[in-house]
């Protein structure tokens, strides 16, 4: 059901950005992890350090709480700060944020180059010239792009699950696990998006101002969001509003917290997301089939 001229060519097409992409999320995933294991409490440091610092504050009719709220700082932002695993908290703001912008890139530039930009320079034409059938060249380009993601977050989730072991008081292996599933599937869903915006239409700029668009508003929409997330709520940090762009990104799918704290709700957002999936890429290979392509 796939043509392997057409595979070919789309991996020859690709497989630079494709490279360079999970190259660098697996550098990140290193850079981050070790500084994340790095961060560590000596041993050795017992409260007697503090102890002449503190009696310096009462001789001065002061308490540390009372220091803080008079410079303009809430005791209770250090108190959560000190509370909160940097695992727990890195990992909060690393997957759906930094983990997820090169693979989103990744996705708005292939789908956009699957189908819109073909058709845009004439390519296409020689492609509909030949005996391939329009549904092959559908299925080929999913197949190209499904696939390329799922190797993509193979490759960095092999890195992620070394360190993982590497690296003392890491994340248990399971949620290290859920939590790269989460990529692949939110990264599948906005793939399947790409795709189909690609499909839609005949001309690249209307393709990547779709595509392009929502990968960029569904990102600033998730950094906005986490000022309003639980997590900075209780940091004593968090602006509850901000939790609006929480409820208008698709990354919010991608639930780490549910992860991370063991709940369940991440299962039917992980179902959500195939079926988001399963949606798009099937619009898009219909629409194909369909529409007419000029030659």
């Amino acid at each position: 059901m796939i043509s392997i001229p057409l595979l070919k060519q789309t991996i020859k097409s690709n497989w630079g950005l494709w490279l360079v992409a999970t190259l660098t999320v697996s550098l990140l995933y290193i850079v981050i992890k070790f500084a994340v294991g790095s961060i560590a409490v000596s041993s050795d440091t017992g409260a007697n350090v503090l102890l002449p610092y503190i009696q310096a504050l009462e001789a001065s009719g002061l308490t540390i709480e009372g220091l803080f709220i008079s410079i303009g700082i809430n005791p209770n932002i250090l108190t959560g700060l000190a509370t909160m695993d940097s695992n727990v908290l890195v990992s909060i703001i690393f997957y759906p944020v930094v983990a997820v912008l090169l693979p989103l890139v990744y996705t708005v530039i292939v789908g956009n180059k699957l189908f819109a930009s073909q058709i845009d320079r004439g390519s296409m034409a020689f492609i509909l010239s030949t005996s391939i059938k329009r549904s092959k060249i559908a299925i080929t380009q999913m197949t190209f792009f499904v696939l390329s993601l799922v190797l993509m977050f193979f490759f960095t989730t092999v890195v992620d699950v070394a360190l993982t072991i590497t690296i003392e008081n890491s994340l248990a292996i399971d949620k290290i696990l859920l939590l790269n599933l989460g990529l692949l599937l939110f990264s599948l869903a906005m793939g399947s998006l790409t795709y189909m915006f690609s499909a839609i239409f005949n001309y690249s700029k209307y393709s990547l101002s779709l595509g392009g668009g929502f990968a960029l508003v569904f990102f600033i929409s998730k950094i906005l969001g986490l000022f309003g997330s639980d997590l900075f709520m209780n940091m004593g940090i968090g602006i509850e509003p901000m939790g609006f762009f929480n409820k208008i990104t698709m990354i919010s799918l991608f639930n780490t917290t549910s992860i991370l704290d063991g709940s369940t709700d991440y299962i039917v957002q992980f179902i959500l997301l195939v079926f988001i999936s399963i949606i798009c890429f099937t619009t898009g290979g219909i629409w194909l089939t369909k529409k007419d392509i000029p030659v």
